[in-house]
């Protein structure tokens, strides 16, 4: 099918997973847990958490789905060929949000490590649509139910809109983190005060597991509909 096709409907539910993030995502909790000589600022921040999650906490997140976007093109260039995964490594890697959110400290056998497990989920992911990249209809669920039985289809959905699966299993690796500048975020006086940097990780994987519980049941449904018609 069209390549297109493919992109439009994972960018699709990709966008819900965001949005689903940025609902859960609690930027108090981020901000209470800052310490040190960031506590001032972060004190004025909490009362002023909206225009924070706005300018600060949104882009983010989309900076993050544009990443997974990026990802997704050379995953998809290895499923629609005949070349190793290893030609699209480099690549994938470049836009992968974990990896560029390893901590300096991972470094050795763990790293390599962490990078194997990233490089087989992009290549598993890639299998898994090998056989939608190749079918003949345009038509994006008619190409599903055509290309997968029923169950094939909910276990790709449930697989690979676990977004959380890599900081799930080593939660320690990875360092999410926000800068915040107060005079951009709150303007007026706030100027004065130094920008903030706080880790979010903990945040992340909590939003990001609550967005999941939405989003895959969802797109699960939609599976089973696309089954019934």
């Amino acid at each position: 099918m069209t390549r297109r096709a493919v992109e439009r409907e994972f960018e699709r539910y990709l966008s819900q997973f965001v949005d689903e993030t940025y609902a859960a995502f609690d930027v108090g909790a981020v901000l209470r847990g800052s310490n040190g000589s960031g506590g001032r600022v972060a004190s004025k921040l909490l009362k002023n958490s909206r225009p924070l999650e706005r300018h600060v906490v949104r882009p983010k997140l989309q900076s993050y789905q544009q990443q997974i976007l990026a990802q997704l093109e050379p995953v998809l260039d290895y499923a629609g060929t005949d070349a190793a995964f290893d030609a699209y490594a480099d690549d994938v890697l470049a836009h992968d949000i974990y990896w560029n959110a390893l901590r300096d400290s991972v470094r050795g056998d763990r790293r390599d490590r962490i990078r194997d497990r990233l490089l087989a989920r992009q290549r598993s992911f890639g299998d898994d649509l090998e056989p939608l990249v190749a079918a003949d209809s345009d038509d994006f669920w008619t190409a599903v139910t055509e290309s997968y039985d029923r169950e094939t289809a909910a276990d790709i959905v449930q697989t690979h809109f676990e977004f959380s699966v890599p900081l799930r299993e080593d939660r320690t690796a990875f360092a999410f983190e926000l800068t915040i500048d107060p005079g951009e975020v709150l303007g007026g006086l706030a100027r004065a005060l130094p920008t903030l940097d706080v880790e979010f990780t903990d945040e992340a994987l909590r939003s990001m597991r609550r967005a999941e519980q939405q989003v895959i049941p969802a797109a699960k449904a939609d599976v089973e509909q696309a089954y019934e018609a």
